[in-house]
């Protein structure tokens, strides 16, 4: 979303002199990410805040399989230890993440996607009982998962 501001300046003898000026000025805090363009702060009571809406955009089992494996292969590990990650959404489905976008997809080792799954849980909650704004949340995983946990001590 762009705001075009015209500033107008009037000079003696009624000569006019216009100025554009355009400014990018964010629509939200999580514009420019990888985020499911049904959900939004207007939607979420009939996107992410309905028990079992996740699982009815869910990729399939197949597809996050062959990421996966592309993933470790990029990283140079073997397909042996696919078992020691999980692919995990940055901004998770509950939250309205990009189901499929690979800026969206992670490796993330077991131990740590477990503990990041709590704080998924806690921010969706949070957003569905209205007590943060859903791009504030999308925004605070975004950005670092173990900070956004903070939303959930303080909320």
């Amino acid at each position: 979303m762009s705001l075009s501001i015209v500033i107008r300046r009037s000079f003696a003898f009624s000569l006019g002199v216009t100025t554009i000026l355009t400014l990018s000025v964010p629509a939200t805090k999580a514009e420019g990410l990888p985020l499911n363009p049904d959900v939004t702060q207007t939607t979420i009571g009939q996107t992410i805040c309905q028990a079992g809406w996740t699982r009815t955009v869910r990729p399939y089992v197949s597809t996050m399989k062959q990421i996966k494996a592309e993933m470790l292969a990029a990283i140079g590990e073997p397909i042996e230890h696919r078992n020691h990650y999980e692919l995990d959404h940055k901004i998770p489905l509950a939250l309205g993440g990009a189901v499929i976008d690979r800026r969206n997809l992670a490796l993330e080792p077991i131990d740590e996607a477990r503990e990041k799954d709590a704080i998924e849980v806690c921010l969706s909650s949070l957003v569905c009982q209205g007590k943060i704004e859903l791009d504030d949340a999308q925004s605070a995983i975004w950005e670092d998962w173990r900070k956004a946990g903070e939303l959930c001590i303080t909320n």
